[in-house]
């Protein structure tokens, strides 16, 4: 395996991130944090799915760093060049 290749763990992780995600969001999941009760003055619900928000780009952001780029770090940026001028 090349080393600069994201492991096969890190990427079915951040395949599977989405659909934790969206787990997190779904309407009966939600509804359990529905109801009179405040946090700091915002409603439960609210501050849950600013929470959920926030915790997955945070998630987001770990798992683009376990997966990298698809080029290596070694490899020098494509740059396009024109062709020189005719005389």
């Amino acid at each position: 395996m090349d080393p600069g290749a994201p492991s096969p763990r890190a990427r079915q992780r951040a395949a599977l991130a989405p659909v934790f995600g969206a787990f997190l969001l779904l309407p009966p999941f939600v509804w359990l944090f529905a109801g009179y009760r405040t946090v700091f003055g915002v409603p439960l619900i609210v501050a849950y799915l600013f929470g959920v928000w926030l915790a997955l780009i945070a998630l987001t952001w770990w798992l683009t760093r376990q997966v990298g780029a698809d080029a290596p770090a070694h490899a020098e940026p494509a740059t396009e060049t024109a062709p020189p001028p005719e005389p």
